[in-house]
């Protein structure tokens, strides 16, 4: 099954999502932000479960991207002011493409779009440690696409530099991760499977003593 009609259950979009407060009171903070991210955004056309490591968020239809990025940004969001601004990671595993998901074969050229993403900021100024992975199995030059990822990152505004085996991201939550949903989403219109791995950190007590709010 290939073509621009797939929904985004057919290709197989979704992530995996994981919040960790580093707080005593981690099992509380983490069920208030589920709860408010529930009630805060339309949950309608994604499967979602969550288990004993992180939770999973399928997108059966709409914008995945953005709606990807919504629940992202509105869990992490939630989860920190649920702690009261304690120090807080997150850790997201985004994927689009077929393999392990659906059954299809995607074309280069074929693959629905995806609109850009736009998010409100949250007033949560963080770190990230990103990666792309374009699982491109044809033999096209898979550092290019990434390349491509860095410089549209870099001029989105955020802060980017490198570091061993990740490019770190600065700036506030939102414009983070909709630097790191947009790239991926950008990546995955050609390539058939593509996947994207960020951690988060937020008031990070080490990074507030080197004087980085985040």
């Amino acid at each position: 099954m290939s073509g621009q009609t797939l929904s985004p259950e057919e290709i197989g979009i979704g992530m995996r999502i994981s919040v960790h407060p580093h707080s005593d009171d981690y099992e509380r903070i983490i069920l208030d932000a589920l709860d408010t991210t529930k009630n805060q955004i339309d949950l309608g056309g994604l499967e979602i479960s969550t288990g004993e490591v992180s939770t999973y968020v399928g997108v059966k239809t709409g914008a995945a991207a953005q709606r990807l990025a919504e629940y992202s940004t509105t869990l992490i969001a939630s989860a920190s002011r649920a702690s009261n601004r304690q120090h807080l990671t997150s850790h997201l595993l985004f994927s689009r493409g077929c393999p392990g998901e659906a059954t299809c074969e995607l074309i280069p050229g074929e693959i629905p779009s995806e609109q850009t993403v736009t998010l409100e900021r949250t007033g949560l100024e963080a770190a990230a440690a990103w990666s792309l992975y374009p699982l491109a199995d044809d033999g096209s030059a898979h550092m290019d696409p990434i390349y491509a990822a860095i410089d549209q990152a870099k001029a989105s505004g955020v802060t980017v530099t490198s570091e061993h085996y990740a490019t770190i991201l600065r700036g506030d939550l939102a414009d983070i991760l909709g630097v790191v949903v947009n790239a991926w989403a950008k990546v995955g219109q050609e390539v058939p499977h593509v996947v994207s791995h960020v951690s988060v950190s937020v008031d990070s007590p080490s990074a507030q003593r080197a004087g980085d709010a985040a």
